[in-house]
């Protein structure tokens, strides 16, 4: 299993050839030795599709699950259709009254459209469906224009940034909102732009909390679930890595001591600290920040003068991994070696 952004690629980063080549080695390595690949990220299949998965050759595709939208969403590559095909009993999504209540009525018909667009649906539903939430938020008693998005944009627009160059991501079970923009992590972690996204996580926070996290129009609460390296997150309760990672294990019939998870947030408040909760799966941990713990290996390597950690760590481990594979090393002998690393 591999986190994706700041693991796999750099965050927001479209990989190149020479990349996209190293993933697919990888690919083709695990399923000759019928290993499955399970990459994981915050982000939809629309957005992560054009990144990575619809770039890789298809005849390895029959060994990769894909989870997206915060364990949201679920997709496996059916040969026949030639497509990914999402699996349906594991969707778990936002009602449309709260991804209006978070993003506002501009955004909100935004991802409508688009989904329209996607999905070749019929443009008349969009005008039924924004009539439709309006009718529920009036009756619930919530005013329209109370929305957390706007609330954010105009604190954004009083310290001096722009909110037109911000970006909306509704991603089924979670909306991400880029209050710089979908750029790479590093202007996010400016000590202005730190500190004004801490504000707005809080101010979120307590909108949520005031508002009962928007449990009374949809069938679970909503929350901002950890910082993330960019931009803030709201996510249905309950979906997480953690809940793709259980649904894994049953649906493939494993045990969490067959599973090795890559993640450079395995710390506590990281995006990729729940799976903690999982005992037995190896955590490998590539990350500029470690939180020793039991089956955790501290993936940082040193490369001469270099510590290599991220997405460089990553690939070490994921040519390491290959190497071992094509040697004829069992994968329950891989993991052991590899949890061995910090004896």
């Amino acid at each position: 299993m591999t986190d994706i952004d700041d693991t796999l690629v750099l965050s927001g980063e479209m990989p190149g050839q020479e990349t996209l080549d190293s993933i697919s080695r990888f690919v083709e390595v695990l399923k000759q030795h019928n290993v499955l690949w399970i990459p994981m990220s915050g982000v939809a299949l629309v957005k992560l599709g054009p990144r990575i998965l619809f770039r890789l050759p298809t005849n390895d595709l029959s060994h990769v699950i894909y989870y997206g939208g915060d364990g949201s969403f679920k997709y496996s590559f059916s040969p026949e259709s030639d497509s990914w095909m999402e699996d349906y009993s594991f969707s778990r999504l936002l009602s449309d009254a709260q991804a209006y209540v978070i993003m506002g009525e501009k955004e909100f018909v935004s991802s409508l459209e688009q989904e329209t667009e996607l999905f070749g649906a019929d443009e008349s539903n969009i005008g039924l469906r924004l009539e439709g939430t309006r009718q529920v938020l009036r009756e619930k008693g919530y005013d329209l224009s109370d929305c957390i998005l706007d609330l954010l944009k105009a604190r954004l627009k009083e310290i001096g940034f722009d909110p037109e160059e911000s970006d909306t991501y509704f991603r089924g079970g979670s909306v991400s909102w880029m209050m710089l923009g979908d750029i790479a992590a590093g202007p996010y972690h400016e000590p202005e732009a730190y500190k004004l996204r801490m504000e707005l996580i809080e101010i979120s926070k307590k909108w949520l909390s005031y508002h009962n996290h928007l449990q009374d129009i949809g069938t679970t609460g909503v929350t901002v679930p950890f910082p993330g390296a960019r931009g803030i997150k709201f996510v249905l309760m309950g979906n997480d890595k953690e809940r793709a990672v259980r649904d894994l294990l049953e649906w493939a019939g494993l045990r969490p001591e067959q599973l090795l998870y890559a993640g450079n947030e395995l710390f506590e408040g990281g995006n990729d600290n729940m799976l903690r909760k999982i005992s037995g799966v190896t955590l490998l941990s590539v990350g500029d920040r470690e939180d020793p713990g039991p089956l955790v290996v501290m993936g940082r390597r040193k490369n001469g003068s270099t510590i290599l950690s991220g997405v460089e760590s990553n690939r070490f481990w994921m040519d390491w991994t290959m190497e071992q594979l094509l040697a004829g090393v069992p994968w329950a002998e891989v993991l052991n070696t590899m949890a061995k690393v910090n004896e």
